[in-house]
């Protein structure tokens, strides 16, 4: 396996990278007022995924920031819920990639939540500001 950068936010807010997926084994911290998972603890994972499997696909000396993201809630996750992310890169561009993903909770088929994603490739900062794991 190569190696992986993960972004201190990831870690901080317990989102595991899993192969070429995103987990995070929810609890009351991550929950709204209503007791669902918080749409942002959602969207941040989406976004990792997306641009993570983005990053993938490029040179080690490239790297992928989000220019878009759009992120439909289809149903609440709930305290407790293994939430798994998923993505699928849709095109890997020179300056641009475009991808999609998808958040359901371990062991179901039915999403939480969708994304679409729009990426812009950029030259990889120096010193490399992510941690490595």
């Amino acid at each position: 396996m190569t190696e992986r950068m993960v972004a201190p936010f990831r870690t901080h807010n317990d989102m595991v990278w899993d192969g070429e997926v995103v987990r995070c084994a929810t609890m009351a911290h991550h929950a709204n007022l209503g007791g669902g998972i918080h749409g942002g603890v959602l969207a941040a994972m989406l976004d990792a995924v997306m641009g993570g499997n983005v990053i993938l696909g490029l040179p080690a000396d490239k790297m992928a920031v989000t220019s878009s993201m759009t992120v439909n809630y289809l149903r609440a996750g709930r305290i407790g819920d293994t939430l798994v992310a998923s993505a699928v890169v849709r095109k890997l561009g020179r300056s641009l990639a475009y991808a999609d993903g998808t958040v359901t909770v371990e062991g179901s088929d039915d999403p939480v939540a969708t994304a679409t994603g729009v990426f812009a490739i950029i030259r990889r900062p120096t010193p490399d500001p992510l941690v490595r794991f």
